[in-house]
């Protein structure tokens, strides 16, 4: 028993160490990204606005007219949307808001997915795309009437591969709030600083942008086919395997920002990381793994060390402490990160959800690979 405590109390020193590693060059990564200044672009290109959507009735009106409000020549715009088999009102608010608009320079194309899932719907919307610019988001997310064009402005100055924007959570009241938005902010944040680090890690498909046959030249060498999700991170990993991690960059520009609702409860928040951390198997890039890795086995051995508490009181120290080494090191990526977001009053949480942080990792990590979770309305095994 005292060599297994002991080697808990060394394991943790050791992956402590490794996770200082990751988040510092995650955090030199982020401070690496140049703000991107707006530039009045005299020609902007045609583009493709792919959403594919399923059960989105509460939602997907207030994502349309915001589309429509877009600063940008909306006769340049075709929003398409993909069903993928909604079983809600969804279709009948669409068609409801094409006939509606019929008369207006916007364009909007209702398509009904072939295939199953999020993914096959992604792929059928941007094969149909009548123009070579597309751009990504969600049914349930609302934009700033300044996204598109920021979005186009960045990708004609700098000619990427792969434009990856911010994604937020709409800030909601409830005690488990906060502690959504800053577990969302420690993904997106790590996303955008491991690309300044060019170190592709993660990206949100509620905010990309990039060319049609980009998307085309990779759609089939992407890993992680028989996933439920995945559309977005599996092409980030293709597109920097295939074009070089410099290829993929981040917009760091707040007009940019997409936000996009938070779970309401924690029984879908976890169901929603479950789906997310099942996809860690399939990742290939190096660094992907040994950021899942990290993570996961500094939460492991936190968690451990607590449950150690029971049998070496003492060890309840060894685990205080170590969270507030980890909370040290979060903090300045997560402080700066919020500030952008204009998310500012949630990182004092950090103080107090700190201490739950590991064992909500464990739980999900482990159940990820055991148990099925539920998404709208389907139920996956991954």
């Amino acid at each position: 028993m005292h060599f297994a405590l002991v080697t808990v109390f060394w394991l943790l020193i050791f992956f402590s160490l490794l996770y200082i590693l990751v988040i510092v060059t995650i955090t030199i990564g982020w401070f690496r990204i140049k703000d991107f200044k707006e530039n009045a672009v005299t020609q902007l290109p045609d583009v493709s606005v792919v959403i594919a959507v399923r059960n989105e009735e509460k939602n997907i009106l207030r994502l349309l007219h915001k589309l429509e409000q877009q600063d940008f020549p909306l006769n340049q715009i075709e929003i398409m949307i993909i069903d993928d088999h909604s079983d809600d009102a969804t279709m009948k608010l669409v068609d409801e808001f094409i006939a509606e608009n019929k008369d207006k320079d916007v364009e909007v194309r209702l398509i009904h997915s072939k295939g199953k899932g999020k993914k096959a719907a992604v792929r059928e919307g941007i094969q149909m795309a009548k123009h070579d610019l597309i751009v990504t988001t969600d049914g349930d997310c609302a934009v700033g009437e300044n996204w598109l064009r920021r979005l186009v402005e960045y990708y004609q100055m700098k000619n990427p591969r792969l434009v990856v924007g911010p994604v937020a959570y709409e800030q909601k009241k409830g005690f488990w709030q906060p502690f959504y938005v800053l577990d969302f902010m420690s993904l997106v944040a790590s996303g955008a600083g491991s690309l300044g680090a060019g170190l592709p890690l993660m990206a949100n498909g509620a905010n990309l942008a990039f060319e049609k046959q980009t998307y085309l030249d990779v759609v089939n060498d992407q890993s992680g086919k028989s996933f439920a999700s995945g559309d977005d991170v599996f092409l980030l990993h293709a597109v920097a395997d295939r074009y070089g991690a410099k290829s993929v960059h981040f917009l760091k520009n707040p007009s940019a920002i997409v936000y996009t609702h938070p779970p309401d409860n924690m029984v879908d928040f976890l169901s929603q990381r479950k789906r997310w951390a099942s996809k860690v198997v399939a990742y290939r890039p190096g660094w992907a793994i040994l950021v899942s890795v990290s993570v996961f086995t500094l939460s492991l051995m936190l968690t451990l060390s607590f449950l150690a508490a029971f049998l070496k009181p003492w060890y309840l120290i060894i685990f205080v402490l170590f969270v507030l080494l980890k909370m040290m090191i979060d903090f300045p990526l997560l402080h700066y990160f919020a500030e952008f977001t204009n998310r500012k009053k949630t990182v004092p949480y950090l103080f107090l959800f700190g201490f739950i942080y590991p064992f909500y990792i464990v739980m999900a990590g482990l159940s990820s690979f055991f148990f099925r979770f539920n998404w709208k309305g389907r139920t996956h095994i991954q």
